[in-house]
């Protein structure tokens, strides 16, 4: 990531694999390559490093995420915005933590605003953008099965893989293939939702992803024509 200049949207944790590379990409990039997005319910849990509720310092969005959060330069929501602000009070909608050890953190309200904020974030970045889930339990489930099905329905146009290492995801993999053998999904989820080996075979299918659905608009509109 760091020598393609990638940016990480992520948990906004500490621990575990997510923390780890968050913290090296922190090392390598800079912080402003980095931005979790963290619900207060779980900020005692994933952030054990934060501050309290009330004593979060604001601060100014960083300008390469500014654009990407839907914040005008004075730092005001605008309408593509999912309630971010830079300040802090309680009951606010969201709160911008700066954090250098692992980049930035936007706190959110729940679970829910969670995953909307960063599929949002992930949709709104450069050409290649997209999902990818590594190993991990219901929670990553949850949110790769859910960015599947918003691509489905037209929220974004991002492509998603697993890593799939020793054949972590090989049982997701053939659910898959019975779900579409059942006739309760398209051939398209393939095409939707890929696995590969490894954290550059991730890069390249997501690249290739992007690449392939301009392809498929431009015979359309040639069609069309």
């Amino acid at each position: 990531m760091h020598e393609r200049s990638i940016q990480l949207v992520y948990g906004g944790g500490t621990t575990g694999m997510m923390g780890a590379i968050a913290r090296t990409l922190v090392q390598l990039s800079g912080p402003d390559a980095v931005m979790g997005v963290t619900p207060s319910s779980l900020l005692a849990h994933e952030r054990p490093d934060a501050p309290g509720e009330g004593q979060h310092q604001g601060r100014k969005v960083p300008a390469s995420w500014r654009r990407r959060m839907g914040l005008s330069s004075g730092g005001k929501a605008t309408a593509g915005a999912v309630g971010a602000t830079t300040t802090t009070t309680p009951d606010e909608t969201a709160k911008l933590l700066l954090d250098s050890q692992y980049g930035h953190v936007t706190i959110v309200p729940d679970i829910q605003r969670r995953k909307r904020y960063m599929m949002e974030l992930v949709r709104d970045g450069g050409p290649g953008s997209g999902f990818v889930a590594l190993g991990g339990g219901i929670g990553t489930l949850d949110e790769l099965m859910e960015v599947v099905s918003w691509n489905q329905m037209g929220a974004h146009r991002r492509g998603a893989c697993m890593v799939n290492v020793e054949g972590y995801w090989d049982g997701v993999l053939q659910w898959l293939e019975k779900m579409m053998e059942e006739r309760f999904a398209g051939e398209h989820v393939k095409h939707i939702l890929g696995s590969v080996t490894d954290a550059g075979e991730a890069v390249a299918w997501l690249k290739g992803y992007e690449e392939g659905r301009a392809s498929v608009s431009q015979k359309a509109q040639k069609r069309g024509k």
